[in-house]
């Protein structure tokens, strides 16, 4: 698997929707400097791209963005990269600019076919900062003309801290929305709120329905008959609830499993209703999605439920479409793909593109469990090396690379990883951790991590070197690891901590957790105290000891840094400072920044140039492929 198959490769797909026979989403692409595309799929499933160069559609609200695009029968809306601002894809392929809102950003589009408008959240910036992502800007929902006064955005909601999923009920006449305020971040107490709409296109204030108080409501879904469905994680667990009109109630849920994602983009879902009363939902059990159908009755009641077989590492965004739903599926032996969920299993929706590698080739991931020093259980995909042309030499174990994903509330699943297989085909194990504070295990796998970040991480992590080894899955003395953001800061924290990985490799990770609470943008910036247990009055010392800059005198094994140079969530002085220290020390260390890149890599060349140092400096640094080396492993015999 070469680096630069892994970057054309290493598309990024989402924001799936349906208008009667079309499906279409978004691929960001490596190839196009990141330029996110919106794509199409007629009938015959033949895929298309409507929107052209120079045209990118991407929301920068709250920085992660998500909710960049709304399909209708009468084009497509959506917010362009550069300049944040909404324009309208016609069904001719011209492209009109709807906004020209200079401090204004925009997410997540619903569309008023009563009043003829859009309904928004936006993120409004002070003019003497509009491109400062570390100022406090305002969020609020707004409306957006489409009519005579077309462009025109006046405010309908504000006062919360940030606010999400505005959602229109089928008369026009009940405006449902999640909101949330600082110190909190969405999974921790989103509310539902229901407004009603007064006669001249304003809403009357909002009446909380469900969440908040320590839980989360996701994804409020308006049914054909007024009803409104959305998940709540009271019970601990995501799960489907049914506001009827005078109370809530739960229709559906699954133990041990989770119908409930981390809010982190805008415009993401677990299940999708049909018009005709159907229903889909794709719940997260154990590191592996549970996929349901079934029909909801007028009052919730649940009939017709049935288990849907699927392949798949994991399902999101479903949505209804023609006869039946469609969803993005995570293939554990290909790209991901948009699929059709029948009673019977799922099935592509779209062509499908050619086999990035041979079957043999490919390390498929597997979920496993491990305890680590507290006696918790701790769940991880691991993919053991895999190349038909050679075999490890025997007696031998293979050196492997633990990953510490981002979020840190994020989640790992089984699925084709371009960038695991670039590994596992040169002999490798890969073991993706879903440590403590990982969605899609229950809130209470996830608050393992409040007051405990660069603690409990680390332990996990090490926890999973310790399994692999113990094992005989990887080789004790070459064990590294490697993470992004927030699985950054775990790998600084595990070389400073700990004494399990022979080298570490950081993605734009944090160093100086003092420096990013400084810098922070509005939307973690309550985030820091949880995780590490503090309060705005009270948190320096803590900050300093729990700040791998502060423990350099831990880090005794190699690490190399990436890093890039438009980054606002977490800035180039955070590597620049700690690669700094460790030269003084004289510990071997590589650094890397790349122009032009923010948080998260997208572009082809930057992908390759980090995969081939990566590689390049852990071969060197455990002593991997020399002659002799007990990793390097054999050609096989051919014939």
């Amino acid at each position: 698997m070469s680096a630069a198959l892994v970057a054309r490769a290493s598309r990024r797909i989402g924001g799936v929707q349906a208008v009667g026979g079309d499906i279409y989403w978004s691929e960001s692409r490596p190839e196009e400097q990141g330029r996110q595309v919106i794509v199409r799929a007629g009938a015959d499933g033949r895929a298309e791209d409507v929107l052209a160069p120079p045209y990118s559609a991407r929301s920068r609200v709250h920085e992660y963005g998500g909710g960049e695009f709304l399909a209708t029968g009468d084009g497509i809306f959506f917010v362009n990269d550069r300049d944040q601002q909404i324009y309208r894809l016609g069904t001719d392929g011209s492209v009109a600019r709807i906004t020209d809102e200079k401090r204004l950003r925009f997410a997540d589009p619903a569309f008023d076919a009563v009043r003829g408008r859009l309904i928004a959240v936006a993120e409004r910036h002070s003019e003497a900062k509009a491109g400062d992502a570390h100022a406090m800007p305002e969020n609020l929902l707004v409306s957006i003309s489409l009519g005579e006064a077309s462009g025109k955005v006046e405010a309908i909601a504000s006062g919360r801290g940030f606010y999400a999923s505005p959602r229109l009920s089928p008369d026009g006449g009940t405006l449902a929305f999640l909101a949330w305020d600082l110190p909190d971040m969405p999974w921790d107490g989103a509310t539902l709120f229901l407004a009603q709409a007064d006669k001249h296109g304003g809403f009357g204030r909002p009446k909380r329905i469900a969440g908040g108080e320590g839980t989360s409501v996701f994804q409020p879904e308006w049914s054909g008959d007024g009803s409104l469905y959305f998940t709540w994680d009271k019970s601990g667990w995501g799960s489907l609830y049914r506001w009827g009109g005078r109370r809530t109630q739960r229709v559906l849920s699954l133990a041990g499993a989770e119908l409930w994602r981390a809010q982190w983009v805008f415009g993401a879902r677990c299940f999708a209703l049909h018009p005709d009363g159907r229903f889909t939902a794709s719940f997260m059990a154990e590191g592996a999605p549970k996929l349901q159908v079934g029909r909801l009755a007028r009052g919730g009641k649940v009939s017709g439920l049935r288990n849907v077989r699927s392949d798949a590492a994991r399902i999101d965004d479903p949505v209804a479409s023609g006869d039946g739903f469609i969803a993005l599926a995570s293939l554990p032996l290909a790209a991901p793909a948009i699929v059709r969920i029948g009673r019977e299993g799922t099935t592509p929706a779209t062509k499908l593109a050619p086999p990035i590698l041979e079957t043999d080739a490919i390390s498929c991931g597997e979920v496993i469990a491990f305890k680590n020093g507290k006696r918790q259980r701790v769940f991880a995909i691991h993919y053991p090396p895999a190349n038909p042309r050679f075999s490890g030499l025997p007696g031998t174990a293979p050196p492997a690379l633990i990953l510490a994903h981002g979020g840190p509330t994020s989640m790992s699943d089984a699925s084709f990883k371009p960038r695991v297989q670039f590994y596992t085909s040169r002999g490798f194990a890969v073991c993706d951790v879903n440590y403590g504070g990982s969605t899609g295990f229950g809130r209470a796998y996830r608050e393992r991590l409040d007051g405990e970040w660069g603690i409990a991480d680390v332990a996990d992590c090490a926890a999973a070197a310790k399994h692999l080894a113990r094992e005989g899955l990887a080789d004790a003395e070459r064990i590294a690891i490697a993470g992004g953001s927030a699985g950054g800061y775990t790998t600084l924290m595990a070389l400073a901590t700990s004494d399990a990985f022979a080298a570490g490799a950081s993605h734009y990770g944090i160093s100086d957790l003092g420096l990013l609470l400084a810098h922070t943008h509005k939307f973690e910036s309550g985030y820091l105290h949880r995780l590490l247990g503090t309060m705005p009055a009270k948190w320096k010392e803590v900050f300093a000891r729990r700040s791998p800059l502060n423990l350099i005198a831990g880090i005794t094994a190699p690490v190399i840094l990436f890093q890039g140079l438009d980054d606002k969530v977490v800035p180039p002085e955070q590597s620049r400072l700690i690669v700094e220290k460790l030269k003084e020390r004289g510990i071997e260390v590589g650094y890397h920044e790349f122009a032009g890149e923010g948080h998260g890599f997208r572009k082809a060349e930057t992908i390759v140039a980090v995969l081939e140092a990566e590689l390049a400096f852990l071969k060197r640094v455990m002593k991997i492929g020399g002659a002799g080396a007990a990793s390097a492993g054999r050609r096989k015999r051919l014939g």
